[in-house]
């Protein structure tokens, strides 16, 4: 890879970057809500907690980021008014009851468990190994004794990615979305 990586601690004026990431990333997801991209960034973008994320910055342009939750927190919260607003009182009420428990319900892991979320790379940056790099920084820089991540079965890219830097499936569970999530933990003593 040639270009020069800043992984970092997200800052509040990444916000709407952070935003960005995850409705390009997540758009199949969030396209039952809306097909506009530009909603769903306004949508998520008020219940992201910024402490909670890294960036990865290329040439002063966030290019992917990561979430960082654990037991005491998540890394988004749901906002149902902003998910009203943007996506229309139906469709935001619906979007509000579905992702409340997804993005705010409380982690099973101990303290010295970090559990990663919402990765994602902006498109025009994708397939240069910056997912990799984003993580395994993270988690060099966080330090938890533990992380661990869930992934939908079908998502082979990510699957790899997460094989390589030494994550193991641990468990496996169909969930309200219909798909088959595959739960892996990795021991910080792999780095």
């Amino acid at each position: 890879m040639d270009m020069d990586i800043d992984i970092r601690p997200a800052k509040e004026e990444d916000r709407l970057a952070i935003a960005g990431c995850i409705a390009e990333g997540f758009e199949r997801d969030f396209s039952i809500f809306s097909k506009d991209i530009s909603k769903t960034i306004h949508a998520i973008a008020g219940g992201i907690q910024t402490e909670r994320f890294y960036v990865a910055v290329i040439a002063q342009e966030v290019a992917g980021v990561i979430g960082l939750s654990d037991c005491r927190g998540r890394a988004v919260r749901t906002d149902k008014a902003a998910y009203r607003r943007h996506w229309g009182p139906l469709k935001g009420s619906l979007a509000y009851w579905i992702l409340k428990k997804e993005f705010e319900s409380r982690l099973p892991y101990p303290s010295s468990t970090g559990f990663l979320e919402f990765a994602a790379v902006r498109k025009k940056f994708r397939r240069q190994r910056i997912a990799s790099t984003l993580l395994k920084e993270c988690m060099r820089q966080a330090n938890y004794q533990e992380y661990a991540l869930d992934v939908v079965a079908v998502n082979t890219p990510a699957m790899n990615c997460y094989l390589k830097l030494g994550f193991k499936e641990f468990h496996r569970a169909k969930k309200s979305d219909r798909h088959v999530h595959i739960y892996m933990k990795r021991s910080n003593k792999n780095s």
